[in-house]
């Protein structure tokens, strides 16, 4: 069970490699909530638990910043993630045309429960060094107003009424350059914060309420980008104004409707 009284559904280890892969994940996370990991991985918690789906392999670069967010050995679970994968030069063989369930699931037992033996000493060592030394987000900087912005270098952006969490629309950025973004949100008494991160790859920034505040991620390389914005999840909604600017022109797409 995951704290704050939301169970995960249970997984059933016997549909194979995924299924016992992903429950093995969910178990490394030990006694941390989704909202710890994510705060750790700049990942919202919801994204975290859609890819901790026993019905498919999560990719590889989530796998890593997961485990290391859990106190784990990337490498480790990454060798892991390449013998599930199938990849060339993997140490494990699967027989082309298994004779029963008992063959199929030894050939992929036998050496992932290595490789969690592993993990697992790996992580026990590890989760303290790491829990010591994991920065949190970081802080957005205090600002007096919003700037103005051209449709060429950005887009003001308007939330109302947001429970839990949004994402922006996307655009896309030409060349290389900073990205800003600007944001004031007026808050119920006792909610002092809310974070953006930008997608994909983008660190999270931590915005105090009330006040104009501002992040910039630096040498963002050209190609689509979004943004994420949420709050903890305590039934009560959030309102605010801000503006996306960039120092490389951008242009904008229109946000999907509700199907």
């Amino acid at each position: 069970m995951s704290r704050g009284g939301r169970k995960d559904q249970p997984i059933d280890r016997e549909t194979g490699p995924i299924a016992e892969f992903v429950d093995d994940l969910r178990r490394l996370r030990g006694e941390m909530s989704l909202q710890e990991v994510g705060q750790r991985m700049r990942y919202h918690s919801s994204t975290i638990s859609r890819r901790l789906n026993p019905a498919e392999l999560p990719p590889l670069d989530f796998v890593r910043s997961y485990v290391a967010a859990c106190g784990g050995d990337p490498d480790v679970w990454e060798a892991r993630w390449r013998v599930i994968a199938g990849e060339p030069g993997s140490a494990v063989e699967l027989p082309a045309e298994p004779a029963g369930e008992s063959v199929r699931r030894a050939s992929w037992r036998v050496p992932l429960a290595a490789a969690l033996a592993v993990v697992i000493i790996a992580g026990g060592v590890g989760y303290l060094w790491f829990s010591s030394r994991e920065p949190g987000p970081a802080a957005a900087t205090p600002a007096s107003a919003s700037p103005s912005v051209s449709p060429a270098n950005g887009f003001p952006w308007k939330v109302t009424n947001m429970f839990k969490q949004v994402t922006s629309r996307e655009w896309t950025q030409h060349t290389e350059g900073d990205l800003e973004i600007w944001a004031n949100f007026s808050c119920p008494t006792g909610m002092i914060e809310y974070w953006i991160a930008l997608r994909p790859g983008g660190a999270s920034a931590r915005f105090e309420c009330n006040s104009w505040q501002v992040h910039t991620w630096t040498g963002l390389r050209p190609g689509r980008y979004n943004f994420e914005l949420w709050k903890d999840n305590d039934g009560r909604a959030v309102s605010g104004i801000g503006v996306v600017r960039c120092t490389s022109s951008i242009v904008q797409h229109p946000k999907p409707s509700p199907a």
